[in-house]
């Protein structure tokens, strides 16, 4: 009889305690487990729970992942048995990579490239466990840690963590085990230790481990008061038998039993969060026009004054989903914004973190006013694989009609549909050269006079898709030489493949006089197209350095803060307008807005003395300055 590797395999169950839901590599191997989920206010759909069968759950807030090791030695058969956490693994290969001085590997995300980079499957893990005792983290040098001189000292160094708990313990080792007093005292005046409570055993190594660690355990929690501590302390249970484990294993050793011990690398990953999966709306919404923008925590105000703008024009007989590609952006923020536009029952707003589609890409902008955030863009057809056609907007833009309009474009075969860029094209007519050598030397177009603005898109995604994929997009980002990024490489390889806007959708604001200056450089009916649009423009665009939020008398100006001042970030806006920082301590409280300030007589047309948003300012300096 021929036996197949998968016969080979010994019966290896790594079991990972999560108290948090999180992604879960998958495999016969590797079996999650919910731990203090008898007191947990959500119950975990892919995991099992440590309150099932003989339990302890109910310890977990003191016992910490102890709960599902001791649901596993009650309730599961394997002949190995192991544990890690949702966001710490074995390192399953031969393959030395660096650590951290805590002896730890820092990645980000539990996806396919780290899975196979750390052997975090049935295979990998049947050959680096198959034939060996016992399995723990590396050995660490406290020293290394922070100085220490042995791990007593450690133990001691942490604010949560009492030195009297540590002797309490060592009390009740060496009363039930007197012949563990030399192990016990070796361990805790040495500098080594296996860290994380991370280790696989042989089943019958594992059970004689629980039989002697979970009384000792006992004891010490019956005798100890927990009432008055502070969360992490009472996790103190857990910390020590991290302790005991390597005390257990050095007496085992000393006196004869000779294991075969391992020591595998701890892979800690930053983001175990599950990937966040958008999916499209109920059925209930009609006619949706999906509007997508990109913006970071700093940019909210901008961001909620722009969608605003946008719905506040919008046709009350269509619905429209507006999803905000993001990395930072606090949940306080969220929910305000959220809370905001409550007022518009036809639109829902939504935030999709793009953290895991950035992630190993190296993104640089050669501009100061240009974000990474303006290649999120490159990430939309692969975030949202139901949507064949969408909008996309900058942050820094107001619209002054309705987007549905411009959603309707008819695209057919093209890719993108977008207003010619009359300051990229105006520069081309420049006598210097300058632009005209760039599009030869990096962007090699075929005609240069074709650039598009790319702020304001409609999407066909279902072309971008054939174009190139997401990964593939971020690729050609990442290489140098770009001068308008993302904007450049959009028109490169989309060239062909693009349906020109009416002016109108894009009217870039007057930034450092170029209308006349560069605009004025550009082909005549390309020039007089721009103009025309200036008198109802659909879209206000502040590209450039001068943004209204910085200069209050910029072009276009009034129009922006027309739709700011009915956010709830104005106050934020003119705060910061006006050079508040925060939190300033104490002794070096000023003014909010002086009296000299050069922005003091737009504030004081924006929010008259006596108004509600004079008072509404006032709240705003004295919590920014701390004052009371």
């Amino acid at each position: 009889m021929v036996l197949t590797a998968e016969q080979h395999h010994p019966n290896i169950k790594i079991f990972v305690s999560a108290h948090k839901q999180a992604t879960f590599p998958e495999g016969n191997s590797i079996v999650p487990v919910q731990v203090g989920a008898a007191n947990a206010a959500t119950r975990f759909t892919n995991t099992l729970h440590d309150d099932e069968g003989v339990n302890i759950s109910a310890e977990n807030p003191r016992y910490c992942e102890l709960t599902a090791q001791y649901w596993a030695w009650k309730n599961e058969d394997a002949d190995y048995y192991g544990f890690c956490h949702y966001r710490r693994y074995f390192d399953f290969t031969d393959t030395p990579h660096k650590e951290n001085d805590y002896g730890e590997i820092i990645d980000s995300y539990i996806d396919n490239h780290a899975l196979a980079e750390y052997g975090i499957n049935d295979d990998a893990i049947a050959r680096a466990v198959d034939g060996w005792d016992v399995i723990t983290t590396p050995l660490n040098d406290v020293r290394r840690i922070g100085g220490f001189s042995n791990l007593k000292q450690h133990w001691d160094a942490d604010e949560h963590l009492r030195l009297k708990d540590l002797r309490h313990m060592y009390d009740i080792l060496c009363a039930r085990h007197p012949d563990y007093k030399v192990d016990a005292d070796a361990v805790l005046n040495g500098r080594t230790a296996a860290f994380c409570n991370m280790f696989i055993m042989r089943k019958d190594i594992f059970f004689e481990y629980n039989e002697w660690l979970f009384p000792l355990l006992d004891e010490f929690a019956a005798a100890t008061d927990f009432s008055r501590m502070d969360v992490q302390t009472t996790r103190t249970v857990g910390h020590l038998s991290e302790r005991l484990l390597n005390i257990f294993i050095a007496h085992k050793q000393r006196t004869g039993a000779h294991w075969k011990i391992k020591r595998l690398q701890c892979v800690h990953f930053l983001h175990p969060e599950p990937a966040t999966v958008l999916k499209p709306l109920d059925a209930g919404y009609k006619n949706v026009v999906p509007v997508v923008f990109a913006a970071d925590n700093n940019y909210v105000p901008m961001l909620t004054t722009t969608i605003y703008s946008m719905l506040k024009n919008a046709s009350k007989d269509r619905s429209y989903d507006v999803i905000v590609l993001e990395r930072n952006i606090s949940d306080e923020n969220k929910q305000n914004i959220r809370q905001f536009f409550e007022r518009f029952p036809n639109a829902v707003i939504r935030f999709f973190d793009v953290s895991r589609y950035l992630a190993g890409f190296n993104l640089t902008t050669s501009n100061a006013h240009i974000s990474i955030e303006t290649y999120y863009r490159f990430i939309i057809q692969e975030a949202l694989p139901f949507y064949s056609k969408l909008l996309y907007l900058d942050c820094d833009l107001v619209v002054n009609g309705d987007v549905a309009e411009l959603f309707d474009t008819e695209l057919g075969d093209n890719a993108i549909a977008a207003v010619p860029d009359i300051d990229f094209i105006g520069n081309l007519n420049m006598k210097n050269g300058e632009r005209a050598e760039y599009v030869r030397k990096q962007l090699h177009m075929r005609d240069a006079y074709g650039y598009f603005q790319a702020g304001v898109l409609v999407m066909n995604l279902e072309r971008m898709r054939k174009i190139h994929t997401v990964h593939e997009w971020l690729e050609i980002a990442s290489k140098p030489g770009y001068i308008y990024n993302d904007q450049d490489i959009l028109n490169v390889e989309c060239e062909g493949l693009v349906t020109y806007l009416d002016y109108s959708w894009n009217v870039m604001h007057n930034c450092a006089g170029r209308v006349n200056g560069v605009f004025d450089f550009a082909p005549a009916n390309v020039y007089k197209a721009y103009m025309t649009s200036r008198k109802a423009p659909k879209i206000v665009h502040y590209a450039g350095f001068d943004k209204p939020w910085k200069n209050p008398w910029c072009d276009f100006a009034s129009l922006y803060w027309s739709y700011a001042q009915e956010t709830p970030f104005m106050a934020q806006m003119i705060a910061t307008m006006s050079g508040v920082e925060r939190p300033a301590p104490p002794e070096h409280h000023e003014r909010a807005i002086a009296e000299d300030s050069p922005i003091r007589k737009y504030v004081d047309v924006l929010a008259p003395t006596g108004s509600k948003q004079r008072e509404l300012m006032k709240v705003v300096a004295r919590k920014v300055q701390g004052k009371r």
